[in-house]
């Protein structure tokens, strides 16, 4: 008799969890991903490694509201990084651990659903990456898709020229007391 969840398995599932993100970090401290060279040139706090891994996704994520400014994934990059100088240390030290676990492949393929590095993917398979991502079972896939695409689309919209492109007029001009 299936009662769904309980305590233990609960429990279980928690104890599993900590330890694929255990060895997970782990393998990518003794492998290298994690290292810390610094931000990438012309970047305030991602490493080359995370431009290299996150270009492919912000462009596919942000798509035509890039395209309709005449932006690329690159600008749509350096907003993202731009949002991170107001977050706070814990949040951004939160995604770099994401980011260092979606370098090793087995740990991408458990949170995305696939092997492929998003820059070894098309436009079309990206797309549907993250189809299939955002519509995972698993709560920790479900977490790290909302932890980076999120941040991206808000990222982009406060751009002035990103927000004119929603079709909101912007702020009221006056404000009736």
């Amino acid at each position: 008799m299936d009662q769904g969840i309980n305590r233990r398995s609960f429990l279980k599932l928690s104890a599993a969890g900590s330890a694929v993100l255990a060895t997970g970090s782990g393998l990518a401290l003794l492998t290298g991903c994690s290292s810390n060279d610094g931000p990438a040139t012309g970047y305030k706090h991602f490493r080359q490694q995370d431009v290299d891994l996150l270009t492919p996704l912000v462009g596919a994520v942000l798509g035509p509201a890039l395209t309709d400014v005449g932006a690329t994934a690159e600008d749509g990059m350096k907003a993202f990084d731009d949002l991170l100088e107001g977050g706070m240390p814990g949040t951004r030290a939160a995604l770099f651990q994401v980011l260092d676990l979606m370098q090793l492949g087995a740990a991408r393929w458990y949170i995305t659903g696939t092997w492929a590095s998003f820059a070894d993917q098309s436009e079309q398979e990206i797309k549907q990456t993250l189809t299939e991502w955002s519509a995972s079972e698993r709560s920790l896939s479900r977490m790290a898709f909302k932890g980076l695409t999120q941040p991206i689309h808000m990222a982009w919209y406060v751009k002035p020229v990103a927000a004119r492109s929603t079709g909101y007029p912007g702020p009221p001009q006056k404000i009736i007391a």
